[in-house]
């Protein structure tokens, strides 16, 4: 349930970050990042750590998995 919950908020947050760096045309949303880019480095690195959070939180999970399936 964990891993669900941290993955979908790193993906909903990889696609604000998306649409912050590239916008989109057809609501007429411009891209910030070139007036806000220490926001968008931030931000971008935020996502990357929480993507890689729900990636540790996985395999300690499945570690987790087989340490039950031995015993």
């Amino acid at each position: 349930m964990m891993a669900a919950l941290t993955i979908a908020a790193g993906s909903a947050s990889a696609s604000m970050v998306y649409l912050a760096h590239n916008g989109n045309d057809d609501v007429n949303w411009l891209p910030f990042c070139q007036q806000f880019g220490d926001f968008c480095q931030s931000a971008s690195g935020a996502v990357i750590g929480s993507l890689l959070a729900a990636a540790l939180l996985v395999i300690i999970i499945i570690l987790s998995a087989f340490a039950l399936k031995r015993n």
